[in-house]
């Protein structure tokens, strides 16, 4: 890679003019081209006090960790940003895609008004309309094609990436009645977690991205080790979990990291895995099955606190209940192998000193054949000795056995990252994450990662606009498209992104006629990017809601201007305060998106479906608010769990909402029931953990427990156990012979997801898109560092900047994905120059419960190429034009 040299000074005094402030748009409703010369700057705004700063707290949302911000505002500009010493995980640390919230806001490419479409897709030319315009416009579109193909035909869509009320959208969806709600993430980036914990565990997963390991920042905390596996919390999010895991080392935990790359977290691990890439699952069943052979694992948890010592029946492959043993047995109390009386007996819960249950065994009763769920699990990990588990693996099995014996020697916590979610094996490596938590007891107890809040609700913040799930009109559920099939989809009320792609190719089962897309690039994040080009074509109105205009843009009928996180309020929880993300300036006619949605579907209603009509019926709306006028409504409606509104919160900005020990609380499934007098357990059917899992099989047949209407099953039962798939494209088939080399790819802290390509700071950290190369394949294939390289597969073709390394092994590679917003006016707009969802599959297999497809571990192959892609910026000077510039702060319109 280049050495980016772009004077620090110059950058400085450039953005430093009136108060980093934004540029005048253009009048002819055209998106600005990369090079548009910024209008003049008009005068301060009027009663200003020239000079005056006040320091506002508010919080990031760059990504998802939501670090606290102190934004210096001068004459209702922004002019500085800081990190806020009180945010308890960052604790004053901000990263640069935080940093970068000045360049965000006034950018001077900002889509700043809604913009209809005047010429042909891709044209770029748009005409400026009013809010209320562009409301009635798709609202009337909306009910247009109800009537006429169904309320299924309208697609709504979003992604995690800077989104800050990502749960308002499905909300969406489901008051106006369509099923189809996907976000590209979603099965491939997290959902594979939150639902195998939720199922298995009933609580959070461990993801310390997504700031669930809160253990990790506890100052007192009793860890004595933590894994790592496929996540870089230094790249992934810096200030927060990277901070806190250098902190941990200080203290003398031990790290193991499973990655395919040499990030930083493998720099400083006691081991490092450079797993091949897709074979996670394999290595997790090896580390089960040189944990229950040494007999390394917590008898005693496992015994009285997770499902494995209860009986499983060998033909139906069901957990045993009593009322299998006699019609008039309980239907919620389990069976175990009694070893007094050598028959299956029904268990109370949570344990019945009277017996003695068998952990491992198979036996035979009265024509039955029973296995406990240990030994079903021990049967499933049998194959796996160390050295099947390397050789599949590409490891050494003595660096796998030195990984396993750091973790064992707890308490220790495997914290999954998302690189495990971007293969058809997904949710099956989420379940191996809580089967090796629980195997060593890593549950609750003081230094495990698997924690509980046992006051959730209070919690103040959570999900601002909920689902409302139960809005979704009857028969709609079984409509959506590809969910059935993927059940666990359900758990996100989301549709599968493949299938929606076919509907649209196809119009079968029925057509997609509108597409409403909030977030950035969907061509920088779905898998085969190319292959939706097509599809966009079939769709009468396309709807494209974000901060500034990206690939996605170009095939848009109409863009709406988003508010950047400086614009926004919001509550952010952090561990046990809850602080408010405020809008500290307002540029445009941007409008944050909550009152977008909440307008757009009170349209709808207005407008005469009867279901509208019935989902504004506040009875029918329950507790939950319908739709609001102003977030301060919405706001004060969260609030109300702790007795405060939001001009409180702002007042005592933030709030101690509940001491730190008694928020921070161990042990919690020992917790009495009032009603019973009995522990609480775990929110699971046995109040154990399901490490066995026949709530799998239930979710199949039935959609339970996340679908509030019945469903048909799928085409098969899911496993109750993790399974391992070898990737489809591998080394060793008929497509590895032709793609000789396997790719992946994963974060950098500079960029989260399709963002902030636009910045000129951090393009001048990170310009163009590095390919890693190995030098025994840099030899073979004819390339070196600085060389541009074209990178096949059999769906397409695409370029990187290769950086030779050891940094990744013999046969594989690594490149981000990566689009140029330079070129968005361009044939290419922007996303076919150096993306490898160029490269990516989103067709079979799928992963059988949530539908993933494959984004990491693809085949394909290198050659040198030309040169870099055509108009690409890689000099600092190139980026000149994206400085911020100077204008007016712009009042917040009124809207319907």
């Amino acid at each position: 890679m280049d050495s980016m040299q772009l004077s620090r000074r110059s950058f400085l005094e450039a953005t430093a003019v009136a108060g980093l402030s934004a540029a005048i748009g253009r009048t002819d409703g055209l998106i600005p081209s990369a090079h548009a010369a910024a209008a003049p700057a008009p005068a301060p705004a009027a009663g200003a006090a020239a000079g005056e700063t006040k320091i506002v707290k508010t919080c990031c949302r760059a990504c998802i960790h939501n670090c606290g911000v102190l934004a210096h505002v001068r004459n209702g500009r922004v002019v500085k940003l800081e990190g806020n010493p009180e945010y308890p995980m960052s604790k004053g640390a901000l990263c640069p895609k935080g940093l970068a919230g000045i360049s965000a806001l006034y950018h001077p490419n900002r889509n700043k008004y809604p913009l209809i479409r005047v010429g042909k897709r891709g044209e770029n030319k748009w005409r400026r309309i009013s809010w209320e315009e562009a409301i009635d416009r798709i609202a009337k579109k909306m009910e247009e094609v109800r009537h006429e193909y169904g309320a299924e035909s309208v697609l709504i869509t979003t992604g995690g990436g800077g989104n800050p009320a990502f749960r308002g959208i499905p909300r969406v969806a489901n008051a106006f009645g369509t099923p189809n709600f996907y976000e590209p993430g979603c099965a491939q980036c997290y959902l594979p977690r939150t639902l195998a914990f939720d199922m298995m565990y009933g609580g959070p997963d461990t993801s310390i991205a997504d700031e669930k390991s809160r253990e990790i920042y506890n100052p007192n905390t009793k860890m004595k080790a933590l894994v790592l596996w496929g996540t870089d919390p230094s790249y992934s999010n810096p200030a927060g979990g990277g901070q806190a895991i250098v902190t941990l080392r200080a203290k003398g935990v031990k790290t193991v990291v499973i990655d395919p790359r040499f990030i930083p977290e493998a720099q400083r691990a006691d081991v490092w895995l450079p797993i091949r890439p897709g074979t996670d699952v394999a290595l997790m069943l090896g580390w089960m099955r040189y944990i229950i052979d040494q007999k390394i694992y917590d008898e005693d948890f496992v015994m009285h606190w997770t499902n494995l010592p209860y009986l499983v029946n060998v033909e139906t492959k069901m957990l045993v209940r009593a009322k299998d043993l006699d019609p008039k047995g309980d239907e919620k109390t389990y069976v175990v192998w009694d070893k007094k009386t050598k028959s299956p007996k029904a268990i109370k819960y949570p344990w019945d000193d009277a017996l003695d249950p068998e952990l491992d065994g198979e036996f035979e009763y009265q024509g039955k054949k029973y296995k406990t769920g240990f030994r079903c699990l021990k049967e499933r990990v049998e194959p796996w000795t160390l050295e099947a588990t390397a050789k599949e693996c590409w490891l050494d099995p003595k660096k796998i056995e030195e990984a396993i014996k750091i973790y064992a020697d707890g308490p220790s916590g495997v914290s999954l990252g998302v690189a495990t979610d971007q293969t058809p094996n997904s949710v099956q490596a989420a379940m191996g994450a809580v089967i090796l938590n629980a195997l060593m007891g890593n549950v609750e107890r003081p230094g495990s990662l698997m924690q509980r809040n046992p006051s959730s609700n209070v919690v103040p913040a959570g999900s601002l606009a909920t689902r409302c799930s139960y809005l979704l009109p009857e028969g709609q559920l079984t409509k959506r498209l590809g969910s059935n099939e993927h059940k666990g989809l359900i758990q996100w009320d989301a549709a599968q992104p493949s299938a929606v792609l076919d509907a649209m190719l196809t119009g079968k089962p029925y057509p997609i006629k509108v597409w409403l897309e909030r977030s950035g690039n969907k061509f920088g994040v779905n898998g085969n990017a190319g292959s939706w080009v097509k599809a966009m074509e079939k769709c009468d109105l396309i709807v494209h809601m974000y901060m500034y205009p990206t690939s996605f843009s170009m095939y848009a009928d109409m863009l709406l201007p988003a508010t950047e996180w400086l614009e926004t309020n919001m509550l952010i929880e952090s561990l046990n305060m809850v602080f408010a993300r405020q809008a500290v300036a307002h540029v445009w006619e941007t409008e944050d998106e909550t009152l977008f949605w909440s307008k757009l579907i009170k349209r709808c209603a207005a407008l005469g479906n009867e279901n509208a009509k019935r989902a504004c019926d506040p009875e029918f709306m329950k507790d939950d608010l319908a739709y609001w006028d102003s977030m301060e409504e919405l706001l004060d409606g969260r609030l109300k769990r702790i007795n405060m509104t939001w001009k409180q919160l702002l007042a005592h900005n933030p709030v101690t909402y509940m001491p730190y020990d008694k928020w921070n609380t161990y042990y919690v499934y020992l917790n009495k029931d009032p009603k019973t007098g009995l522990p609480q357990g775990f929110r699971t059917p046995s109040k154990k953990l399901e490490l066995y899992g026949d709530i799998w099989i239930t979710l199949a047949r039935t959609g339970k427990p996340y679908a509030l209407q019945p469903l048909p099953p799928a085409s098969k039962d899911y496993d109750p156990l993790p399974y391992y798939l070898e990737p489809a494209e591998n080394p060793t088939n008929e497509i590895g012979r032709e793609f000789p080399l396997i790719l992946t790819n994963g974060r950098i802290p500079v960029y989260h997801h399709g963002t902030l390509r636009n910045v000129p700071y951090l393009r001048e950290i990170y310009p163009v898109p590095e390919l890693w190369v190995n030098p025994v394949d840099a030899k073979k294939y004819g390339v070196a560092t600085g060389d541009w390289a074209w990178i096949e597969s059999k769906r397409g073709k695409t370029r990187g900047k290769v950086l030779v390394t050891e940094g990744v092994s013999a046969g594989v590679l690594y490149m981000e994905r990566f689009w140029f917003p330079e070129t968005l006016d361009t044939p290419t707009h922007g996303w076919m120059e150096a993306n490898v969802n160029v490269l990516t599959k989103n067709d079979p297999p799928f992963n059988d419960v949530v539908g993933t497809y494959t984004l990491r571990g693809i085949q394909v192959r290198i050659s040198k190429a030309e040169g870099a892609p055509e108009g690409i910026w890689t000099k600092p000077e190139d980026f000149k034009p994206w400085l911020p510039q100077p204008t007016d702060t712009t009042p917040n319109p009124k809207l319907g």
